[in-house]
């Protein structure tokens, strides 16, 4: 398929996703991957302090992703996510690694992401096709097959300060059978084919997740399909107009 005739997907859609795409992509062809591999010696030490500060500061992703095994064994902390700040000391306490991911085009979330020992993540499917995910391994206590990744059927080991590139939209499974626990750096940037579409990707996906929320009130949950269709769209159009003002004032 060319470039230009790339269709968007969103798991919100309700349409499986087509899977005519790459499920993982190459390290060498993104220059900004390059460059957090080549400087992995120089942002260690400061995402090992910040990791160990916040040690306890790390939330539940059970919320989001219930469903899945022992999603209570999960749990991150997340600076940027789908373009909204969420908190700015990262960028503070981790100025190396941030002047890198500033570089980094089309970058739209940053999260820490821990998984407990002898744990697993259930294969699931992310949001949209519209970005590349990328896993830093930051503690990585283990290789195949009893610690790694699998996406669409194949299965890979992380690396301590490597990237492991993927499609978000194929199924895909996480697990670490050993003693220790798994740290990495999930970062989500917009494929280069859809970076003009990067506002309506980042508003449809938290839209979406502001969804989640209301869904589950009584009244709302209620509504025909057509009103619901209307209130999505509102909270789009709010996240639109009031992501930047909030990112302003966020610093």
């Amino acid at each position: 398929m060319e470039v230009g005739k790339k269709q968007l997907w969103y798991g919100s859609s309700r349409r499986p996703y087509p899977g005519n795409e790459p499920w993982y992509f190459k390290v060498k062809d993104f220059p900004w991957a390059m460059a957090l591999e080549d400087n992995w010696p120089a942002w260690q030490e400061e995402i090992s302090n910040f990791i160990k500060e916040k040690d306890d500061k790390f939330v539940s992703t059970a919320t989001f992703y219930g469903g899945l095994d022992t999603a209570k064994s999960w749990s991150a902390i997340t600076s940027l996510f789908w373009g909204l700040k969420i908190s700015n000391e990262f960028d503070k306490k981790c100025p190396k690694m941030d002047k890198l991911l500033k570089q980094i085009p089309g970058l739209v979330s940053v999260t820490i992401s821990r998984l407990s020992a002898n744990s697993k993540i259930g294969e699931h499917e992310g949001d949209t096709n519209g970005i590349m995910r990328c896993h830093i391994g930051i503690e990585i206590p283990g290789v195949l097959p009893e610690c790694g990744f699998k996406v669409n059927g194949e299965s890979q080991s992380w690396e301590n300060g490597k990237c492991l590139i993927f499609n978000d939209a194929y199924k895909h499974s996480a697990w670490n059978n050993t003693d220790k626990r798994r740290i990495i750096i999930i970062m989500d940037v917009i494929r280069p084919e859809f970076m003009n579409k990067k506002t309506l990707i980042c508003a449809s996906i938290l839209a979406r997740h502001v969804s989640y929320i209301y869904n589950k009130t009584t009244i709302i949950n209620k509504m025909p399909v057509f009103m619901k269709t209307l209130l999505f769209g509102f909270v789009m159009m709010i996240v639109i107009i009031g992501k930047p003002i909030y990112n302003l004032f966020k610093g």
